[in-house]
Formats: structure tokens, sequence, C-alpha cells
């Protein structure tokens, strides 16, 4: 899963010249969010603030100091998965990267994500919605993905994350494929929960793309390891 930020702000700004006057600014204020996730700097200030150098971090998350530089750098993409290892380390929650003023869970906090919220990015397996970015250390992480990949090899191949994950399809129809199941064939209202150390894929099983609302867990971070 590759977040391509470049391609997502493209798609705002075509989307944008196509819309009413009240719905171009909306995804203009949605692109201007997008654009301000610079996810390489943001790596390079947890990084620092950890004194963590280059060869630190990449003996500790098994990634190149080139793959790691290029990052920070805003030189190549990176995926969803070194993001949550990279979260690990850190010892921060994963929106960390999407969010600079997340307010950690405490009793009585809630979010809100209203329709068309959320931070968007493209990703070489799917579109997400980041939902509910704004509070940090969850022990869920909502997102609404729009899966388009229309066989296992153009979804990526499996892959496999620690926690459990939900899903509920809202539109369309989803082929999910796992390590240990036959395909699955889910439609528009259907749900699954399952293990997602299970590595699994998402494919689209319809003409148009399916709509999937995905819920994940998350383990915290050991508080003197950062695992």
């Amino acid at each position: 899963m590759l977040f391509d930020f470049k391609s997502c702000i493209a798609a705002f700004r075509d989307n944008a010249m196509n819309a009413s006057p009240t719905a171009a600014r909306n995804r203009a204020e949605a692109l201007e969010s997008v654009e301000h996730l610079h996810i390489g700097a943001r790596l390079k200030s947890l990084r620092k603030a950890r004194a963590f150098s280059l060869g630190d971090l990449a003996g500790l998350t098994d990634m190149s100091e080139a793959t790691l530089s290029r990052i920070e750098n805003g030189q190549t993409l990176v995926s969803a998965h070194h993001l949550y290892i990279l979260s690990r380390v850190l010892g921060v929650d994963i929106t960390a990267f999407f969010e600079t003023g997340s307010q950690p869970m405490r009793s009585g906090v809630r979010s809100i994500s209203r329709g068309g919220d959320g931070a968007m990015v493209d990703t070489a397996r799917f579109r997400a919605q980041v939902l509910c970015a704004d509070l940090a250390n969850k022990s869920m992480h909502p997102f609404i993905n729009e899966i388009s990949a229309p066989s296992l090899n153009e979804a990526g191949g499996l892959v496999a994350h620690a926690g459990e994950e939900y899903l509920h399809v809202l539109e369309g129809v989803l082929v999910l494929h796992s390590e240990h199941y036959a395909p699955l064939r889910l439609v528009a209202g259907d749900s699954l929960y399952f293990d997602g150390t299970m590595a699994h894929a998402y494919v689209n099983g319809g003409e148009d793309p399916a709509r999937i609302l995905v819920v994940t867990t998350a383990d915290m971070p050991d508080p003197e390891t950062g695992l």
C-alpha cells in the first residue's frame, strides 16, 4: 500500500474544476489539507525527537538508511506497512503522520468525521479516507476504502498486519483473498471480522469500485521499546 499524494492532489484538482462553487470550495479546502500531509518531514522530526540517527532507525525497522532518507526528503513513496512499523518504533500513533494536532484518547473525548471529511490518500492497493485522525493512541483505526483492483496481482498480493480487522461493504462487490481461505465474495450490507495477521487483500468483484468501511485494532507501543 503506497501513499501517492501527487496523484491524490491531482484528483482533487480535477474534481474541483467540475464541481459547484460550494463543492469546489470544500474540495479546495480538502486539497490544502492533503498538500500539508508532509509525511517525510514529520518522520524526520519524530526521528530527531527520539535522538535516532538514520542508522539507528534503519536497524530498528529493517529498512535501509537510503530508503528512510528518500522518504524523509519526499523522493519515494512510503507503504502503510512501513508507516505502521515506524509508528511502533518511534512510540507514536500512526495518526502522527497525518494530523499534527491530534489529541490523546481520554475519558469523555470524541471525534466527528462529517461526510467527505478525512485525509484522502491514494495507494497502489486502494484509495483510502482516514477518519477521526484528530485522535491519537486509539485502540481502533477507521477508514473508508475504495477498491478498484480487479485481480489479486493488481491489488499487490497478500499483506498481513498486527491486530484485528472489521470490514463492512458499503457499495459494490468485494472479493477478500486470504491465506487460509478460498476467496470470499461480499456485497453491500455484508460484513466480516478477522485476524489481521492472516495475510489478505481486497479485490473489486464488480464493474464499479467497491466502497468499504474498515476498522483495524492496534496494540499500544511498549513505552520502553516502542514495539
